[in-house]
């Protein structure tokens, strides 16, 4: 693994939760963002700066399992490993619809087909029922490199906590559009959703 990507990867853990979240059970009237499931501790329905500093600053350090400041690449494979085990087993048990605890062929292949095609419909930009070679081109690899830029503001290839604190401030700061140091359910609306 190129360790220039690790922060790419790091940052891309830390939301995956979020957009797995958002993308499984998109947000309704009825239901909290997914931002506020995952930063409003005191659920009182908006997020301070300091909810989400705390929030940020926790999964760092989960990650950073030395504690020295630096997520190195075996931190991160060990991190990734055990979050990779606990998606593996919720994919199990939402491909298994009977609850047998087993999951037959029949099974398999329709979850298939769900998450085929709503790969697709996703990278179907104008919804025409093809393809285009625009179209399907991966977006994901520009971005995650202008990402990684954002992040690693130092070019060494890895996250610091300097840098991983300053990359959760700019985030918070452009969610809250009013500068009043806490991010409202107001203004999360249109944010994720695309």
């Amino acid at each position: 693994m190129n360790k220039r990507y690790l922060p790419l990867i790091l940052l891309s853990l830390i939301f995956t939760q979020a957009v797995f979240a958002q993308q499984k059970n998109p947000p309704t009237a009825d239901k909290k963002h997914y931002f506020l499931n995952l930063f409003d501790k005191n659920a009182d329905g908006i997020v301070t700066e300091t909810e989400f500093n705390t929030v940020m600053q926790e999964r760092y350090k989960t990650i950073d399992h030395d504690q020295n400041g630096i997520v190195s690449l075996d931190e991160f494979k060990k991190y990734s490993a055990k979050r990779h085990k606990k998606r593996q087993q919720k994919k199990h048990s939402e491909m298994d619809s009977n609850k047998d605890g087993l999951i037959s062929k029949q099974e398999f292949i329709d979850q298939t087909i769900k998450r085929a095609e709503k790969k697709f419909n996703n990278l179907d930009q104008n919804q025409d029922g093809q393809l285009s070679q625009e179209e399907n081109i991966d977006k994901h690899a520009r971005k995650k490199q202008q990402l990684l830029n954002k992040m690693d503001q130092n070019q060494d290839g890895q996250v610091s906590h300097d840098e991983h604190e300053n990359m959760t401030q700019r985030w918070f700061k452009k969610l809250d559009n009013n500068n009043d140091k806490i991010v409202s359910g107001d203004e999360l609306k249109d944010r994720f959703h695309k």
